[in-house]
């Protein structure tokens, strides 16, 4: 199917490294999916890791003289390889410290990933992986 069809006749929405992803993602025809991605807000580098709700903080730096300059704060994003045990392979992400201890906490890579919705995964790398390990999971269950 084509971009156009996926997205219902407005391409607008999406920007071109959005449509390049979809091209890879399995689930391209489920236009639910596509306009999660298309329309959230944050910056783009979020979209391309598990950043598990951070994202680039903005604000004023004050000076003793009170004078305020706009600076930012950004996440504490590392390159991880995080291992998925029903596809038994590592699998590579920028990820914030903040979304590691979430992967911890939730008993792995899979459990973390397949115990949040769609939209709260805000992350189309995230997604595609979890579609991964979905299709892999029902591989298995055959």
């Amino acid at each position: 199917t084509g971009l156009r069809e996926v997205l219902g006749g407005n391409r607008r929405m999406l920007s071109w490294g959005t449509a390049r992803m979809m091209r890879v993602m399995t689930m391209a025809e489920t236009p639910t999916h596509v306009r999660t991605f298309a329309t959230r807000r944050g910056s783009g580098r979020a979209a391309r890791g598990l950043y598990g709700g951070k994202d680039v903080g903005f604000g004023n730096m004050v000076s003793h003289s009170e004078r305020k300059t706009r600076r930012m704060w950004k996440p504490n994003v590392q390159k991880k390889r995080l291992w998925s045990e029903s596809l038994g392979d590592w699998v590579k992400f920028n990820v914030t410290t903040q979304a590691m201890r979430c992967v911890d906490k939730a008993g792995g890579l899979d459990n973390y990933l397949l115990g949040l919705k769609d939209g709260k995964i805000g992350s189309i790398q995230g997604l595609a992986a979890k579609r991964r390990i979905e299709a892999a999971l029902a591989e298995k269950g055959r």
